[in-house]
This record gives structure tokens, C-alpha cells and sequence, in this order.
């Protein structure tokens, strides 16, 4: 195994003893978090049996931090302070660190969150516990009443599995506006119809890349050579490592309930895209379905093109004028020199055209073929894929792909 050498501190961040049962780590990052309190009272509100747990907390700010949210910092972590004194037992703790003077060019949710993991891997090592489980999970994020117990059973199965994605629904139940729940069901419509449109393709990487659903084992965690500093988008780049590998699982058992909350804090994400909604006053615009059906030339007819290049005269147009911007006649080579079957070309293949590729590709028709459509537009046609009934309701539509979702089983390779 790789040596992980890449901590941001030479030195553990927390005194407290590591428990000899520890399987479960749950890192949670806090800037400006008011509801941090309402996060913290639904994990302990969790009942488990076997193991211990951990809830590190790390209230993070940059060395440009405006004082009035220093100072509540100050006195959050301080109340932190006082209620793992109250409430923390040997089965489960509360640990709060307090970051400052980050410096702004790197702070943020990618920074905060390699912290905390980094601190984990510190815990999981003092025991010699590979194999325990690092959670993410985001400060305005409420958990389900199994979620620990869900975990710890994922560290004791499923060994050969790297890394997870948890199942997820936005909180639209909360005390929220009107337009805010709009912009919200919208959001999520899109993160569904986006995967769903990938397993429609049968794409190998298919999955959610949500930073408050998804955990790693500490020996993959460092193997990967730990979290990335991305001020946003940190979750998507830090999943797909492990997405890659195929070594990788939904718990479907249990759910996390990400806020519904405004906010302009990163350059994009939730907050900001619900803040985009509502402001626009419009249907949110998502990825032509076309252009997913144009895709789907190259997909299905791969083992041809494995078998005689020549074959690309089978793919859509705006697929072919993608792939040539990306020298694909060099790549294809390089490919198939490196396979001795198409079973391994299809897989070697996916390893180049993975989840970020798929992104330029659809940002490409966008730009070029197929302009975005409403979110009404796309939810109706992926309807049809899966000969459902259309909906003329987004909230009737929404409860209809969670339950998709959650009966869904990508099949691990």
C-alpha cells in the first residue's frame, strides 16, 4: 500500500482516545453553519449495536474571514466543546476542531472536508483499522434514524468495496418558500435525470456524487492520496477516482436529507443553482436528451468499431465531431494495442470516455447541436424510457425516480 504522506497536519488535531471498536468516522464541515445543531441532534438520535463512532466537526475559515462570523465560530465551537463534554460516551463522540486562517485562495468545503478525513485516517491508524468507514456529510444535513447502524454494517461487509454513495433526498418538508421548494424539486429532478439517463446508456458510471452522502475506507482514502482542496465540485472529482475501479456500492438502506437552502457561496452546487431558479423566475434548463439518444450510437455500436475503425460511420454526427476534437482515431489505437479482447477494450475505453468526458461531451452539443431543454421536457421523455406514465406534477414526478433510485442496483464489476 502506498505510504499517505499527505496530511495537511504533521500533527493530530484531537487528544481525545481512539476506542478499540471505532468502524465509523463522520467528518462534517462547518462555515457559517447555523443549523449545525439540528444536524448534530439527528445523529445521536441514531441507536446501533455494535462498534463505535466518531463525529468530527471542523469549523473552518479563511485567513480573510469576515469577524462577526469569527466570532460566532468562536462560540460555536466553544458550545461544541461543552456538548461533547455532556453527550459524548465511548459508543459515540462528538469531536469539534477549529481551522482558522486557511488561506483564501483553497478554503472551502474541499479543504474542510480533507482535514477532517485527513484526522480520521490519523484515528483509524492508531487502532491499525484499514478497513473503518470516513463519512462525509454536510452541517444543514439530517440523517435517518439507522444511518450509523447502516454504516457500521457496511464496514462489515462488502470488504472488496472502496468507496459509497448514500442515498439522498433534499429536505422540500422543511420551513421553506414556495419558490424555494419549486427551485429544490427542480434541482433534484435534474441530478436524477442526469444519472438516469447515464443507466438509461448503461454508462459503467452511473452514480450520485453527493459531498454529504458518501463515505470511503481509510485504506482507499489514502490509496487515492486523499481529498482533493476543489472549492467546489470536490465530492464529484474525489468519487470518481474510486468510480473507476469499479469497487464501488449505493447504500440504498438507509437516506440523508441535504438541506434545501439558498446560497452563493461556491461557484456551484445546490445553493447556488436553487439561488439561479428562483431569481430567473424560470424552469430550470438541463441536458438535451438529445444528445444522451446521439451518444447512444457510439455505445451501442462500440464492438463494431472495435472490431474495424471504419466503423465510426455508425455514430451520430455530433458524436463524431466530439470524438475528433479529442484525437479519439489516436486514442483508439492506443487502446486497442493495450487489449487482447473487446471485453477489456470496453473497459479500457471507459477509463478514457468516463464521467468528465461525458460532461464536455454533453457541454459540446450543447454548444454546437442540441440546446439545453426545460427540466418539464427532460423529466417527460425519461418517463417514456422507462414506460411510465407522464406527469404533469414535478413533486408527483420526483417521488416517482426516488423510488427508482432507490430500487435501482448498479451491479459492481
Amino acid at each position: 500500500m502506498r505510504k499517505y504522506d499527505n496530511f495537511e497536519f504533521d500533527h493530530p488535531l484531537i487528544l481525545s482516545p481512539v476506542e478499540n471498536n471505532l468502524k465509523v468516522i463522520v467528518v462534517i464541515p462547518a462555515f457559517n453553519e447555523h443549523y449545525l445543531q439540528t444536524t448534530i441532534d439527528s445523529i445521536f438520535q441514531n441507536t446501533f449495536e455494535n462498534g463505535s463512532v466518531e463525529v468530527i466537526i471542523v469549523i473552518n475559515e479563511s485567513d480573510c474571514v469576515k469577524r462577526e462570523i469569527s466570532k460566532f465560530h468562536q462560540k460555536q465551537y466553544e458550545r461544541l466543546l461543552k456538548i461533547s463534554e455532556d453527550f459524548s460516551t465511548t459508543k459515540l463522540k462528538l469531536l469539534p476542531v477549529y481551522i482558522k486562517n486557511i488561506k483564501s485562495d483553497i478554503a472551502g468545503p474541499g479543504i474542510a472536508r480533507k482535514i477532517g478525513m485527513d484526522e480520521a485516517v490519523k484515528r483509524f491508524d492508531s487502532i491499525n483499522f484499514p478497513q473503518g468507514l470516513i463519512v462525509s456529510l454536510d452541517a444543514d444535513t439530517t440523517v435517518e434514524k439507522n444511518y450509523l447502524n447502516e454504516l457500521i454494517k457496511t464496514v462489515d461487509n462488502y470488504n472488496k468495496i472502496k468507496a459509497f454513495s448514500i442515498y439522498f433526498e433534499h429536505n422540500i418538508d422543511e420551513n421553506i418558500s414556495k419558490e424555494e421548494k419549486r427551485a429544490i424539486i427542480q434541482y433534484e429532478l435534474h441530478l436524477r435525470y442526469y444519472i438516469n439517463m447515464q443507466r438509461v446508456l448503461q454508462l459503467p458510471f452511473a452514480y450520485y456524487t453527493i459531498g454529504s452522502a458518501m463515505a470511503v475506507r481509510c485504506y482507499a482514502y489514502k490509496e487515492s492520496f486523499g481529498m482533493n482542496k476543489r472549492q467546489a465540485g470536490e465530492d464529484f472529482y474525489f468519487l470518481h477516482k474510486f468510480i473507476k475501479t469499479g469497487y464501488y456500492k449505493e447504500i440504498n438502506s438507509t437516506k440523508v436529507f441535504p438541506s434545501a437552502r439558498i446560497s452563493n457561496r461556491v461557484p456551484f452546487g445546490t445553493g447556488k443553482a436553487l439561488n439561479k431558479i428562483i431569481e430567473s423566475q424560470k424552469s430550470l434548463q438541463t441536458y438535451n436528451y438529445r444528445s444522451f439518444e446521439a451518444l447512444k450510437s457510439l455505445i451501442s455500436n462500440l464492438e463494431d468499431i472495435y472490431i474495424d475503425y471504419n466503423n465510426i460511420s455508425l455514430m451520430h454526427k455530433p458524436v463524431k465531431a466530439f470524438l475528433e476534437t479529442k484525437n479519439f482515431h489516436k486514442r483508439y489505437l492506443e487502446i486497442k494495442k493495450h487489449t487482447k479482447d473487446f471485453h477489456s477494450f470496453r473497459k479500457r475505453f471507459f477509463r478514457w470516455f468516463d464521467a468528465f468526458l461525458l460532461m464536455k461531451y454533453l457541454h459540446f452539443t450543447r454548444d454546437n447541436y442540441y440546446k439545453n431543454i426545460d427540466i418539464e421536457e427532460a423529466i417527460q421523455y425519461l418517463l417514456s424510457k422507462y414506460m411510465i406514465e407522464e406527469s404533469n406534477n414535478l413533486e408527483t414526478a420526483l417521488m416517482t425516480f426516488r423510488k427508482i433510485d432507490l430500487s435501482f442496483s448498479v451491479k459492481n464489476t
